[in-house]
């Protein structure tokens, strides 16, 4: 159980009642708003945000107390600031809520709550120092604005995307139709956590637009239409721009700022996050122009269907095995790395050089174990996050400790260019080695700054001060310090001659930002403590005891006393010295960014050696030619499952020969994750991964779309067959020649027949008109036959062996069609009573209305549909020339001719016309 509140309301009964009449008169809000009152030594929630808290932090509502009197009365509950900082974690970054922190600016009796601070999924920049103060939350916040308009009779769209850990804006407009798949694509690409909408719009694109985010999961807030006027654009972003040496220093120069719906969102985005009331923010920003054309499209179905991000924790089930592709191939060591490689399997190239470039650091990387070994297992570890400490130094916010970090980055950074350079591969020099050796060069004369200003010993030991010699206030200070540590020194001397132990080995001094100054002893040691009253015992953990005696106890807070004089007296010289480090966060940015690069290659690297069968190197193609060929594709999350023993399939499509397989197969049997496979490995290789295959061959695409899965989407107001026809119309849309679409069990939601229906006219589009790359999954077992009007289809099917009764499923894919259901037998594996077996056998025969029947060649699937065809082209002759049939005729004539056309019919000795008359 969580730790509860030892605080108290620290108010009187007025003072109560003032306090819940304002809080009673707040306005209206969401329940994705959460609302908490700061009170200088801890925090309050209060009503249902109470109750709510309670349960979160404190598990139990027990904690809430009641403050005020009817008729102004609420719950109320206390969080410390640990218990406050966690709780904000969980509500922006996992639970996407909303958080409000209202301040006193009265006094206890006359309140005067205003709003200090506000925070969103999309705005995380007020709480930054909660949330990455300790540089250990690998993610990026982004939020987008968009604004829709006409030309003409085409429908634009206006998108702007703010990156506030980048400090840029993505901006771009492009038409799109009425299912906005372009715009679900670019959302896809950059992740955006929070959508500005403009409020009050309650047309069908609005609505259209709601359902789009929600699918996607980003929040949506609503913003007065005033706030997407782009009037005051150009003064904005002449204040937060950056602008390059040479460059005009006027927005108006930029191609950008004609881009007058997504200026319009621009603004929006500026208004909502209060960027231009930050001194931090100033001329700290770039914009550029997304390049739509430059990554492969996904859209939520293809990210959901191929688990490329996590959704749940299910490692408690999964023996801690990974269950998405961004958890499997994450094996980086920098936070930057991390955040980078969730863009990139969001963002798959459709550049040929830049994947080949990657796959060439990525092979060479396999091939040489040391300096993979190395990379991973030393050098990277030493890199803290560059990009966030770029932005503090931007801003001036940074720390003496923030200098001493990048500094000791820096000293080490020579040794990585070493690394590199003996590897001499001229992609990995290329992307990394050379832009390093010139970026190092940009920070010497910050690394002498440092040097000179910051006293390197004193920060070693985690005492971050500048050199002594700059003051000789400061120089007397640092003296006595000197002499203290020399007294604790010979307290730890003393100590190990009282308590017969030897210095250095089983007695430590040691020191931290918590306790100071103490001694340590290990767990097995700790009897030469028992019953020394002189020595107070300050904690106990794994690593050992550590605790004082009274003379230590005196000296620490001596020595902190003198620290903390000395801190106080050094805050002008470290401004200055933070002023001057400023200059250095754009060659520290780059840096990052190169390093973050080099970390998702080493982690690619190592996923490929790891794996329980080694990835191998893809061939890329150009997109004519036409080929996507997977030699014993496996699904690489499944194939490290524990218990598994995975049957790897082959995958072969070549443009004009076969590019449209159809799966059938029992329920379970793998076509799910056949077809999934496919999607995986394609993503892999595009975003330079090698791929779980023996040998893969792939084209470029421009796509990997799916309708995979049949999942409600009640709570979005979604029935399974609308999303999953939303999902389909925007493939239809979506998809070219040089796309991969994966389709499984499509038209579940409706009857058999227009289901089957659908399923067929979808599959005929994609094959004769799209002619796409596609894997289509179904329990239709007609669709099978468009395999002979289609020349492009071919009939796939995954095994199962059907003896004494038992289904054994062989997960192997076979080319042909499944010449039997097995609902049945699965029935019979979840032991359904007899009965309801034999009558569900019953009624398969009638509603399969005699498609059972046993004749001459039905034991051979092929066989058997070229003969149903051949009798089903014979009885539709027989139906049109009895519909010609001159009907004033007497009645033995007509029957003659019936009989004759009868007699043609039966001429042709169809196996299957002859079952069906046997049987009737």
């Amino acid at each position: 159980m969580a730790v509860q509140p030892n605080q108290q309301f620290n108010m009187d009964p007025p003072s109560q009642q003032s306090f819940v009449r304002f809080f009673k008169n707040l306005p209206d809000k969401l329940n994705t708003t959460i609302r908490f009152f700061n009170r200088s030594d801890y925090y309050t929630l209060h009503g249902s945000d109470a109750l709510f808290a309670a349960e979160e932090v404190f598990k139990t509502t027990s904690v809430c107390k009641m403050i005020g009197a009817d008729p102004y009365k609420t719950e109320g509950v206390i969080l410390n600031k640990n218990h406050f900082e966690a709780f904000i974690r969980d509500l922006l970054l996992v639970k996407q809520y909303r958080i409000e922190v209202y301040i006193n600016q009265g006094t206890a009796k006359n309140h005067n709550w205003v709003l200090e601070h506000k925070g969103s999924p999309g705005n995380l920049t007020p709480f930054e120092d909660v949330l990455f103060g300790n540089n250990d939350i690998a993610v990026s916040v982004r939020v987008i604005a968009v604004k829709l308009g006409m030309e003409g009779k085409s429908r634009v769209v206006g998108l702007s995307c703010a990156d506030t850990t980048a400090t840029l804006f993505s901006v771009c407009e492009f038409q799109d139709n009425e299912s906005f798949s372009n715009l679900e694509s670019l959302i896809v690409t950059h992740a955006p956590k929070e959508c500005l909408l403009i409020q009050g719009d309650g047309s069908y694109e609005f609505q259209t637009l709601k359902q789009l985010m929600e699918r996607n999961n980003i929040m949506i807030t609503l913003r007065k239409k005033i706030e997407f006027s782009s009037d005051s654009i150009v003064q904005d972003l002449n204040t937060l721009i950056k602008f390059k040496k040479g460059q005009q220093q006027t927005v108006q120069s930029l191609p950008e700022i004609n881009l007058n719906l997504a200026m319009s969102a621009t603004s929006a985005l500026i208004k909502y996050l209060d960027l231009t009331s930050d001194e931090g923010n100033l001329n700290q920003f770039s914009i550029n122009q997304i390049e739509q054309s430059r990554y492969l499209k996904l859209d939520a179905a293809a990210m959901k269907a191929l688990n490329i991000e996590p959704r749940v924790d299910t490692s408690a089930l999964n023996g801690n095995a990974p269950t998405s592709i961004l958890s499997l191939l994450d094996k980086c060591r920098t936070p930057q790395g991390h955040r980078l490689l969730a863009q990139w399997v969001r963002q798959p190239l459709k550049d040929l050089s830049l994947i080949k470039e990657r796959h060439d650091i990525v092979e060479s990387l396999v091939n040489d174990n040391e300096l993979r070994s190395n990379l991973s297992e030393d050098h990277l570890r030493r890199v803290p996050d560059l990009q966030v400490l770029a932005k503090k130094l931007a801003r001036k916010k940074a720390t003496l400790q923030d200098c001493y970090k990048i500094y000791t980055s820096m000293s080490h950074l020579p040794n990585i260019i070493e690394q590199l350079s003996s590897a001499n591969v001229v992609a990995l020099n290329a992307m990394c080695t050379d832009p390093l050796a010139e970026l190092i060069k940009d920070m010497d004369k910050f690394q002498q700054m440092v040097e000179q200003t910051v006293d390197l010993e004193a920060a070693a030991k985690g005492d971050f001060l500048v050199r002594s010699e700059f003051d000789k206030g400061l120089e007397e200070l640092k003296n006595n310090m000197n002499e203290t540590e020399e007294e604790i020194q010979a307290q730890s001397r003393k100590v190990a001659s009282d308590l017969s132990i030897e210095i250095g080995k089983t007695l430590k001094l040691e020191s931290n930002q918590q306790f100071g100054y103490y001694f340590r002893v290990t767990l097995k040691d700790e009897k030469v403590l028992r019953n020394k009253k002189h020595y107070t015992i300050l904690d106990s953990n794994k690593s050992g005891v550590r605790f004082r005696n009274n003379k230590l106890s005196e000296l620490n807070d001596e020595y902190i006393a003198i620290r903390d004089k000395y801190t106080g007296e050094q805050k002008k010289v470290v401004t200055e010295i933070i002023e001057i480090a400023a200059g250095y966060s754009n060659p520290l940015a780059a840096i990052g960014n190169v390093l973050a690069c080099l970390d998702v290659l080493t982690a690619f690297a190592s996923a490929a050696i790891n794996a329980n069968k080694p990835y191998v190197r893809p061939k890329m193609l150009p997109s004519e030619s036409g080929e996507l060929n997977l030699v014993q594709v496996r699904h690489p999350c499944l194939e490290i499952q524990e218990g598994v023993d995975y049957i790897a399939n082959d995958i072969n499509f070549k443009r004009g020969k076969c590019h449209f397989s159809i799966i059938t197969g029992p329920n379970m049997g793998g076509k799910s994750t056949y077809i999934r496979s496919a999607g995986v490995a394609a993503l892999m290789a595009h975003i330079g991964s090698f791929v779980p295959c023996d040998k893969a061959t792939i084209s470029l695409l421009d796509c990997i779309l799916a309708r995979v899965g049949a999942d409600d989407s009640q709570l979005k107001g979604l029935s399974t067959f609308m999303l999953e026809m939303i999902e389909t119309a925007a493939i239809l849309k979506t998809a070219t020649c040089n796309s991969l679409v994966l389709i499984d069990e499509l038209g579940r939601g409706t009857s058999t027949y227009e289901g089957c229906g659908i399923a067929w006219s979808i599959a005929e589009y994609l094959a004769k008109d799209v002619e796409c790359y596609c894997l289509f999954a179904t329990h239709f077992h007609e669709i099978t036959k468009l395999e002979e009007e289609v020349p492009a289809v071919t009939n796939q099917h995954v095994t199962a062996l059907v003896n004494d009764n038992k289904l054994t499923l062989l997960y192997k894919v076979k080319s042909g069609i499944c010449d039997q259901s097995f609902g049945i037998h699965v029935a019979k594996m979840a032991n359904f009573p007899e009965d309801v077996i034999k009558f569900a056998k019953r009624k398969q025969a009638e509603l399969e209305d005699y498609q059972s029947s046993v004749f001459e060649g039905s034991d051979d699937p092929r066989k058997k549909q070229k003969i149903i065809k051949e009798a089903d082209g014979l009885i539709e002759e027989f139906i049109i020339k009895y519909k010609t049939l001159d009907k004033s005729l007497p009645d033995a004539d007509l029957k003659d001719k019936i009989s004759e056309f009868k007699k043609e019919v039966l001429s042709h000795k169809n196996p299957y016309i002859e079952a069906l008359l046997a049987a009737s």
